[in-house]
């Protein structure tokens, strides 16, 4: 009861407000000139209207359950290297073949996903070849190895 007081007392209020008098506000209204002049830097101050705001960026789920991949993560890794056009469901059958009752099907949308992230790798890579990046790791673990 107590929150509808407060809720038609703010409406009285604004009632009271719109039915008020309207007092003249002197804005400085810009000429034709400093408008157009003003849209060459407009961009640089941003949208003001709170609508325009960037949404805050979803944080990545962490994994909360163990890998149900990491002991074929290799062999997927290398089925999917040498033969890229298999679907997920092709590999996940090769994978249920040679590891019979270890995968239920219901792990198949994580090899989906799998899937999805090499195959945007690939596509990268193709693209862009090798980064700097990538180029620095690889001078780095060939330095390992010798």
């Amino acid at each position: 009861m107590r929150l509808l007081k407060e809720i038609r007392a703010g409406q009285r209020q604004l009632v009271e407000i719109a039915d008020a008098p309207e007092v003249a506000f002197a804005i400085e209204q810009p000429t034709l000139e400093q408008f157009l002049s003003s849209l060459r830097t407009a961009w640089q101050e941003g949208e003001v209207r709170p609508t325009a705001r960037r949404k805050a960026r979803a944080t990545k789920k962490k994994r909360n359950t163990p890998d149900p991949f990491a002991l074929a993560a290799d062999q997927l890794r290398a089925w999917f290297e040498a033969e890229p056009w298999r679907t997920s469901g092709e590999l996940f059958a090769r994978l249920q073949m040679e590891h019979p009752g270890t995968y239920a099907m219901g792990q198949i949308r994580t090899l989906q996903r799998r899937l999805k992230e090499w195959r945007r790798e690939m596509a990268q890579l193709m693209v862009f070849g090798r980064s700097s990046a990538d180029e620095a790791l690889g001078e780095e673990s060939a330095m390992e190895v010798q």
